[in-house]
């Protein structure tokens, strides 16, 4: 593909994974599955649009995704599910991710355009801060203040407080890392105005992984946060509040629920271990396998994992789990890509993978990530780290330009 064309498929991309996070509180079934099939198509496009010019790519990575995309297609060839209908949704979704990740690797070589999308996601994912919080205290569970959720809150475009956390646990890394390579005072403030956010949104999980990434940025960067820092991020936590987060950790039983759910998994893998159900099909299933009743229904395991190795089996599990560590050094030496790992732990006590809003930027990351990996370009800052971060590896020294 001319590599003239290479900034508009990554602004294509991200305008897509913008359009997928705004849409994500839908839940009426036929639009929900309208706008799902608008970004199927969208990306399903652009990364055949990719294929012939990029075919030598491949190497771990892109198998382990190659896998995930065509294994709810075999399990269909093979009559391997209970559900086609529910089993052809979720391949499609599937396929879409893995494109998603092909596109961004084939679009985002050049240093310049990676950096764009990164400052794009960071002023996104800071923006999306500001209104969720301000969505959460004054709308009593409206999205953007018209649409009833029908939740008694929601955050920003997202109906849950986990969902919201996992969003920012992608875009926090990106803007210490920018505040750092750029030094600028306003990324610093769009990483407080998210660590404040994500504090706020009570979610247990997510104020860990939060605050891990922020100490292993600073870790890996090898500098102390500053004062003004310190001091802006208290504040924004003050004001964004974080009572809920202190209650909700109190709970004497944290995992009421997801613990029975996890057993009923378990129940369910030890029946199927190598082919599983079908992808897509834990919600029909599930039933037969309940421990309990709440009286609402349990359409996800709360565990990804443990979902994909009941409607996949144990295989299609591992599959993820070469994805996850394939992208564990990357994600380390970029700084940026921290979120990939934070979601993938994530995923043992929730399901971020479930949704276009969410995972269209985990899987535009991971492809960015390749893109420094297979690319004619390593890892690069947008300006050179200055010596006292101690960064040496290859991953953060600027290169040229290649010719196009």
């Amino acid at each position: 593909m001319n590599t003239f064309l290479r900034p508009l498929s990554a602004a294509a991309l991200f305008l897509m994974c913008v359009a997928a996070t705004l849409t994500i509180w839908i839940r009426s079934p036929f639009v929900s599955r309208v706008v799902s099939m608008g970004f199927e198509c969208g990306v399903l496009a652009l990364g055949a649009a990719w294929c012939l010019p990029a075919w030598t790519r491949w190497h771990v990575s892109f198998a382990a995704l190659s896998a995930i995309s065509l294994w709810g297609f075999v399990q269909l060839a093979l009559g391997a599910t209970v559900y086609r209908y529910a089993t052809v949704d979720a391949s499609l979704r599937f396929a879409a991710l893995a494109s998603t990740a092909w596109i961004a690797a084939c679009s985002l070589e050049r240093n310049s355009t990676r950096t764009a999308l990164l400052r794009g996601f960071a002023w996104f994912g800071f923006l999306v801060s500001i209104f969720a919080v301000l969505e959460y205290y004054t709308s009593s569970g409206k999205v953007f203040w018209f649409f009833p959720s029908g939740y008694p809150d929601a955050w920003g475009p997202f109906l849950s407080r986990n969902n919201f956390a996992e969003f920012l646990e992608l875009a926090l890394p990106v803007a210490l890392w920018l505040s750092a390579t750029e030094d600028r005072a306003l990324y610093n403030l769009m990483a407080a105005v998210m660590l404040a956010a994500g504090l706020a949104s009570a979610s247990r999980a997510g104020a860990v992984l939060l605050a891990l990434e922020t100490i292993a940025v600073f870790g890996i960067l090898r500098r102390r946060p500053r004062w003004q820092w310190i001091a802006a991020t208290a504040a924004c936590v003050a004001v964004a509040g974080a009572g809920e987060l202190g209650r909700r950790i109190l709970q004497p039983n944290p995992l009421q629920y997801r613990r029975e759910m996890a057993h009923s998994a378990l129940s369910m893998i030890a029946d199927h271990p190598w082919r599983g159900f079908g992808l897509g099909t834990f919600e029909t299933v599930y039933p037969a396998y309940a421990e309990f009743d709440s009286g609402t229904l349990v359409d996800h395991a709360h565990n990804d994992w443990l979902e994909w190795a009941s409607e996949g089996g144990l295989p299609f599990a591992a599959v993820w789990a070469v994805l996850a560590l394939s992208m564990l050094r990357p994600a380390i030496r970029s700084v940026w890509g921290l979120g990939i790992p934070a979601i993938f732990l994530h995923a043992l006590v929730d399901y971020p993978f479930a949704r276009f809003g969410l995972t269209a930027w985990v899987f535009a990351l991971i492809g960015a990530l390749l893109a420094c990996r297979s690319g004619r370009e390593e890892f690069v800052q947008p300006a050179p780290l200055p010596s006292r971060f101690g960064i040496g590896t290859s991953c953060n020294q600027p290169r040229t330009e290649p010719r196009p």
